[in-house]
């Protein structure tokens, strides 16, 4: 009984043990970084400072060159009609050929139901006793907007859709990080 005593507080002394911390200077990476862009360097970086690069950076940051626009469809995509994934990379090569677009967000390509999503997922966990507000940053062409609303409109109860307000904000390039003047737009129901 003593030899199994002794074996189990062994393996219990693993959890209690005290962590060892190397230091990151010591830690030499055996594998280069294949994920990295290389934007911030080498070292460590704050995730604010690596954000504050990749979008604004005068070099290589998102906003610091004009995208192309972004696509918005006539219709939504019929997936019921194509046979699996070639058919559908076909059908979005089609698409860009077409509009000479940029790129599509993910809401135009899946609407209705990407939006449909997000209302189902609002319903299922805001607190519906309350008047609901929803915020949208960046709502583009009120796509979204739209499919949220319509979804609302037909699937959470009257008193919720009634009172309910839906507020898109849009940054203006290059964002102004005082946020003291921002664009915006509400949709109310009615």
């Amino acid at each position: 009984m003593a030899s199994r005593t002794l074996t189990c507080s062994k393996r219990f002394a693993l959890y209690f043990s005290k962590p060892k911390v190397f230091s990151c200077e010591s830690f030499t990476p055996l594998i280069p970084a294949f994920f990295s862009t290389h934007i911030v360097g080498d070292r460590p970086v704050l995730v604010r400072d690596f954000i504050w690069s990749a979008l604004y950076d005068p070099n290589h940051g998102y906003f610091s060159h004009r995208s192309g626009s972004v696509g918005m469809l006539e219709e939504s995509i019929k997936f019921n009609r194509l046979q699996g994934r070639k058919a559908y990379m076909k059908y979005l090569e089609g698409i860009y050929s077409q509009n000479d677009i940029a790129w599509f967000t993910p809401v135009e390509l899946f609407k209705p139901w990407y939006a449909y999503g997000i209302a189902e997922a609002i319903l299922r966990t805001a607190d519906l006793s309350v008047p609901l507000k929803i915020y949208e940053i960046g709502g583009g062409s009120g796509t979204c907007a739209k499919g949220i609303m319509d979804y609302l409109m037909l699937n959470a109860p009257a008193r919720v859709y009634n009172s309910m307000s839906y507020m898109g904000l849009f940054a203006v390039m290059p964002l102004d990080l005082n946020f003291t003047n921002p664009k915006s737009t509400i949709f109310e129901p009615g």
